[in-house]
This record gives structure tokens, C-alpha cells and sequence, in this order.
């Protein structure tokens, strides 16, 4: 069975919400932000929903949202980190997505996290340090139950994205097109708008690939991918080889089983 979608999990301050709006625009697809999406529901950040509504009625309303996106079809889906994954919210988002965990190291998440006070809702800011350890030993038992897991602490999201848009066309995963208007299903659009590409974005404006073809079937997408990665003779696209990154930072070249 094909997938539908690819989503992005980890500890708080591993760069999802970045790396996964990157992919999209990259892609051209739909980018769900199961952050956002709580506070576009409820009218209030979510450290304010957390505060007013508290831990049962925020986790429920997670929930709500991970039943919602979970059927998205060509979406990247980025998982709030303020609560350790569970066996049912991993079971409904692997069933038909391609699920990537990132994380880094303590040092790195705690300096990411001390730069928005209070953005948090579950963080304690009197001991970031600890809290952050806490937090990490939690997702250590996902590691062998994704698809492909990434260590973000030296690495852009740019990067990020691209070592995913890497893994998926190495392994020839193919997604399930979205829907158009005259099919039944569950799909919507969760971000409808004109998306424009960061001016160093390695993809430049965004392409929609061919449904049904694989992530880099255009062949200017494709040669844009290969001289980022360093991967044409004489190419580097003026950023640092993923090759030379997966080194400098002892960092597999995609999943330690790929």
C-alpha cells in the first residue's frame, strides 16, 4: 500500500516545523503543523491553550488533530514535541504516513529551547537542562520503530529536508496523489496559499512533481537535488555536500538500517 504522507516527530527544538515547511514548499505539498493547526482550532497559542484548557483537554485536541491529518494525502506533517510519542498516536500516524524521527543532542535542544521563554507549554524552564534529558530518553525507544531518524544538532533544516527528500527517492517510496475536488475521501488542504521558497532553498521555486512519479522526477529538480548534495561531478550548489555534513558530524548517510 502506498503511503500518503511523511511525517516528522522528535523532542521539542529539533527543527520540524522548519525542516517539514521547507519539504513542502520543496515538493509542493501540503504543509500540516499540528501546533499551528491546535492554535488556528482554538484561538489561542498553545501554551495558553495548555494553561486555560490543561493536560487531559490538550491532549485530546492532539489527538483530534492527529485523526484529522493522518489522511492528508502529498502532506509533510510536523508533530508538536511537547508530549513523548504513544503507541496509538505512532500506530495512527505510521498507517499511512512515512514517519522520521529527528533529535539532537542535550546541549543543542536546551540552547534552541532557551531562546522563546514560555513558548512551551509542558517545558519547565526552572532546569531546561534536566527537563531536556528527560525528554530525550523518552523518544529513545522510537529509534528502531521509524523509518529514518536524523540527528538535527549540526544540521540546517535545509539540510534536514534534504537528507529526507534523499531517503525517499533512494528507496523509491511512492505516495498516493492527492485527491481532486470530484473524489470522496478525507483530504483537504490545510495551507492554501501561495507558497514562495526561502531565497537559499536548494529547490528555488517550487515544482509540483507528476502524481504518481517519484520525488525528484523533473529533471531540473533533479539536477537541483544532485548539485546540492555534491552528488555531480563538479557541483556543490554553493552549500556543503551532504556527504561532507554526514561526516564532519559522524552522522549516518540516512537511516543507520537503510
Amino acid at each position: 500500500m502506498k503511503k500518503r504522507n511523511i511525517v516528522l516527530i522528535g523532542p521539542m527544538g529539533t527543527g520540524k516545523s522548519r525542516a517539514a515547511r521547507i519539504l513542502a514548499d520543496g515538493l509542493d505539498w501540503q504543509l500540516a503543523d499540528t501546533d499551528r493547526m491546535m492554535e488556528k482550532d482554538t484561538g489561542m497559542r498553545i501554551a495558553e491553550y495548555y494553561q486555560s484548557a490543561g493536560p487531559d483537554a490538550f491532549t485530546a485536541k492532539e489527538k483530534e488533530i492527529i485523526n484529522r491529518v493522518r489522511f492528508y494525502h502529498e502532506a509533510v506533517i510536523a508533530m508538536g514535541g511537547n508530549y513523548p510519542m504513544t503507541e496509538e498516536k505512532f500506530h495512527l500516524l505510521s498507517e499511512h504516513g512515512v514517519v522520521i524521527l529527528l533529535y539532537a543532542k542535550p546541549f543543542r535542544l536546551a540552547e534552541r529551547v532557551r531562546r522563546r521563554i514560555g513558548k512551551r507549554p509542558t517545558m519547565d524552564y526552572s532546569d531546561v537542562d534536566g527537563y531536556v534529558r528527560q525528554m530525550l530518553r523518552k523518544w529513545t525507544k522510537w529509534r528502531d520503530r521509524v523509518d529514518l531518524v536524523i540527528n538535527t544538532t549540526n544540521c540546517h533544516p535545509e539540510q534536514t529536508a534534504l537528507m529526507i527528500a534523499r531517503y525517499i527517492d533512494k528507496h523509491n517510496i511512492g505516495f498516493a496523489a492527492r485527491r481532486g475536488p470530484g473524489d470522496t475521501g478525507p483530504w483537504e488542504y490545510t495551507e492554501k496559499r501561495e507558497r514562495k521558497a526561502p531565497p537559499s532553498s536548494p529547490w528555488g521555486r517550487p515544482q509540483k512533481l507528476a502524481a504518481g512519479g517519484g520525488f525528484f522526477e523533473k529533471p531540473s529538480c533533479a539536477s537541483q537535488r544532485r548539485r546540492f548534495a555534491g552528488e555531480e561531478e563538479g557541483g556543490h550548489g554553493g552549500a556543503q555536500s551532504l556527504r561532507q555534513h554526514d561526516a564532519a558530524h559522524d552522522l549516518p548517510p540516512a537511516h543507520a538500517d537503510a
